[in-house]
C-alpha cells in the first residue's frame, strides 16, 4: 500500500386462532416503563472503540530484509523518535514518536524510507463479543444466560457469540405477520421497514402494488395502512413484543436488544382484538414475499388445515422465503394432533417449541419428534410493548422470534442463502439437549453462534478404487474399495456391502486406510456384482455399484 493510500485510509478511519380469537401465548409477568433516554444506562462489558482508533505517539514499523536496527536507529534520529520495542521473532518494531509528530505524518515519513517494508498505526482492538449497552439486556436470559434468573448458565441461544460475527443488516427484511407493531417505540422505530417507492399520506398507490400509502406495511384486518391501532390505550401488544425479540435496536442505550440489532421489521397486521382470518394471513404472506421480506415470523395458530394458506407458503418457498412458525401452547403432541400453520409439511417451514431458563421444554409447549423442528427460549421473555414500555410474556410465540432473529443474522451474513440453506443451517446446528430428545426433530435448542460459524456437511462420502474389475482369473477374489468421507470418520456400521444381491456382514473396514475388504470365498465362473453404500454422520449417502467377471485360465 502506498503512502498516499495509507494517508487516505487514516483520514477515513472511524395462537392466534385463525378463526375468531387470538391466544397471546402467555400473560404479562411484568411491565416496565422507561422514557426515552431515561434511567441508568448499564455499561457494556467491553466499551466500544472511541473515535481515536489507534495509539497516539507510536507506530509499527517493519524493516526490509536487508535493513538493520542501525538503519532504523538512523531513521529514528532524523525524526526525533526512538524504538520502544523490537518484537521477538520478527522484523516488526514499535517506534515512539515525539509529541509534535502526528501518526499520519510519521507513517508517511517512515514508508518513504527504502529501509522500511511498511509502517502503520498501532490500531486499538476490541473484543468482538461485547455485550450491548441496553439497560435491560442483563434480564434477557434467552440471549445470554449466566444464571441470573436462577436458571442454568448457558441455557441460551449464545447470541453474544453470534454477534462477534454479525449483528445484522438493514438489508434483511422480516415480516411480522401478527397483530400490529408500535412503530414509534424508541427501541423499534429505527428498525421499521420503509417502502421507499411509496409517498406517505398522499392517497395514491405510488408503487402500484395494490396498497395505498403502505409506507411501513399493511393492516389486513382493517384494510388500511395503519399498522398500529391501539384501542383505548391498549392493543397490538403481542405483535410489538414479537418484533422486539427479533430486532429491537441493539446497543442504543434503551430498553432491550433484539436477536438482530439492525434488521428491518415489516409489520403485517392481520389479527385484531377478536383474532384474524385465513384469507388475511394469505394476503399478508403474499405481500411479504412481493415486497422483499425473505423471512416471516408467524407466532399464531388455530383453525383447521387450509389449502389456501399452504399454497401461499408454497409460493413463498418458490421465492426463497423462510416461514418460521410457533408450535402452539396446548402441551400436546403435534405428531398426533396437528397444529397449523406449524404442521404444514412445506420445506420452508420451521416449527418452534419453547424452553425455559434451564433448557427444559416448557410445560405449555407443544412438541413432536417429526412435526416440531427445534426449541428456543419462550418462558418469561422480556421485550418491547406499546407506549414505550416493556414486559415479559411466555409462549411458543416468544420462542419463535428467537429463531427468526437468528435466521435474519444468518441471512445478513450470507445474503445469497435461500430458505432451504437457512433452514438447514439452523436445524443442523441446534444444540442437543437430553430434555428435548424425542420431543423435537433435532433434539435440540437453537444455537446462534453455531448456526453462523459452523458449516453444514453437504458432501457425500466417496467410494473409489473398486476391485476386482473388469475381470479376474482368481476363483476366490478379494473384493476391495476405498470408502472415505472428508468431514467425518466412517466406521463399519456406516457401510452396507452387497454381493450378488445379498447383504454381507463379514467384510472388514479399516478407518486408518479407508479400505473395505471382503474375502469372497469361491465364486462361480461368470459375472458378479458388488454394491457399497456409505452414509456419513450428517446423513449424506453415496452408493457405488460395479461388476466383474470370473474367467477361466
Amino acid at each position: 500500500m502506498s503512502p498516499a493510500q495509507r494517508t487516505s485510509l487514516l483520514a477515513g478511519a472511524l395462537t392466534a386462532i385463525l378463526f375468531l380469537f387470538i391466544v397471546l401465548q402467555g400473560a404479562t409477568q411484568e411491565v416496565d416503563t422507561q422514557t426515552e433516554g431515561g434511567g441508568a444506562v448499564e455499561q457494556p462489558t467491553y466499551p466500544p472503540p472511541s473515535d481515536e482508533q489507534f495509539a497516539r505517539g507510536q507506530i509499527i514499523v517493519s524493516l526490509e530484509v536487508d535493513a538493520t536496527q542501525a538503519d532504523l536507529a538512523a531513521l529514528n534520529r532524523r525524526n526525533d523518535a526512538e524504538t520502544e520495542e523490537n518484537l521477538p521473532g520478527s522484523d516488526v518494531n514499535v517506534v515512539d514518536l515525539p509529541k509534535d509528530l502526528p501518526v499520519e505524518a510519521a507513517v508517511q515519513r517512515y514508508e518513504a524510507s527504502p529501509d522500511v517494508e511498511y509502517a502503520e498505526p498501532d490500531f486499538m482492538l476490541q473484543p468482538t463479543q461485547a455485550s450491548p449497552n441496553d439497560p435491560y439486556y442483563s434480564r434477557l436470559y434467552g440471549l445470554e444466560n449466566s444464571g441470573q434468573t436462577n436458571g442454568t448458565a448457558d441455557a441460551d441461544v449464545d447470541a453474544t457469540g453470534a454477534w462477534g460475527t454479525t449483528t445484522g443488516s438493514p438489508g434483511t427484511v422480516i415480516a411480522v405477520i401478527d397483530e400490529g407493531v408500535d412503530i414509534k417505540h424508541p427501541d423499534l422505530r429505527n428498525n421499521i421497514w420503509v417502502n421507499a417507492d411509496e409517498v406517505p399520506n398522499n392517497g395514491v398507490d405510488d408503487d402500484r402494488n395494490g396498497y395505498v400509502d403502505d409506507v411501513n406495511g399493511w393492516d389486513f384486518a382493517n384494510d388500511d395502512a395503519s399498522v398500529y391501532d391501539p384501542v383505548s390505550g391498549s392493543g397490538d401488544e403481542h405483535g410489538t413484543h414479537v418484533a422486539g425479540t427479533i430486532a429491537a435496536e441493539g446497543n442504543n442505550g434503551i430498553g432491550v436488544t433484539g436477536v438482530n440489532w439492525r434488521a428491518r421489521i415489516m409489520p403485517l397486521k392481520f389479527l385484531g382484538p377478536q383474532g384474524g382470518y385465513t384469507s388475511d394471513a394469505v394476503a399478508a404472506l403474499d405481500y411479504a414475499v412481493a415486497n422483499g421480506a425473505t423471512i416471516s415470523n408467524n407466532s399464531w395458530g388455530g383453525g383447521g388445515r387450509s389449502q389456501a394458506l399452504q399454497d401461499a407458503i408454497t409460493r413463498a418457498d418458490a421465492a426463497g422465503h423462510l416461514f418460521v412458525a410457533a408450535a402452539g401452547n396446548d402441551g400436546t403432541n403435534n405428531d398426533a394432533t396437528p397444529h397449523y400453520p406449524s404442521n404444514y409439511e412445506n420445506p420452508n417451514v420451521i416449527s418452534v417449541a419453547a424452553t425455559d431458563d434451564t433448557d427444559t421444554l416448557a410445560s405449555f409447549s407443544n412438541f413432536g419428534v417429526t412435526s416440531v423442528d427445534l426449541a428456543a427460549p419462550g418462558v418469561n421473555i422480556l421485550s418491547t410493548l406499546p407506549g414505550n414500555s416493556y414486559g415479559s410474556y411466555s409462549g411458543t410465540s416468544m420462542a419463535t422470534p428467537h429463531v427468526t432473529g437468528v435466521a435474519a443474522l444468518l441471512k445478513s451474513q450470507n445474503p445469497s442463502f435461500d430458505d432451504a440453506q437457512l433452514r438447514t443451517q439452523l436445524l443442523r446446528f441446534a444444540e442437543s439437549k437430553a430434555s428435548l430428545r424425542d420431543k423435537v426433530a433435532t433434539g435440540g435448542r437453537l444455537n446462534a453462534y453455531a448456526s453462523l460459524n459452523l458449516t453444514a456437511d453437504a458432501t457425500d462420502p466417496t467410494v473409489s478404487s473398486a476391485k476386482p474389475t473388469p475381470s479376474t482369473r482368481d476363483r476366490t477374489p478379494r473384493v476391495s474399495a476405498t470408502v472415505r468421507d472428508d468431514r467425518s470418520d466412517l466406521a463399519k456400521g456406516d457401510i452396507r456391502f452387497v454381493m450378488d444381491g445379498r447383504a454381507r456382514s463379514t467384510f472388514a473396514y479399516y478407518p486408518g486406510t479407508d479400505r473395505l475388504i471382503y474375502d469372497s470365498g469361491q465364486l462361480l465362473v461368470g459375472r458378479h456384482t458388488a454394491r457399497i453404500t456409505a452414509t456419513d454422520e450428517a446423513g449424506n449417502t453415496s452408493t457405488r455399484t460395479w461388476s466383474f467377471k470370473v474367467v477361466t485360465g
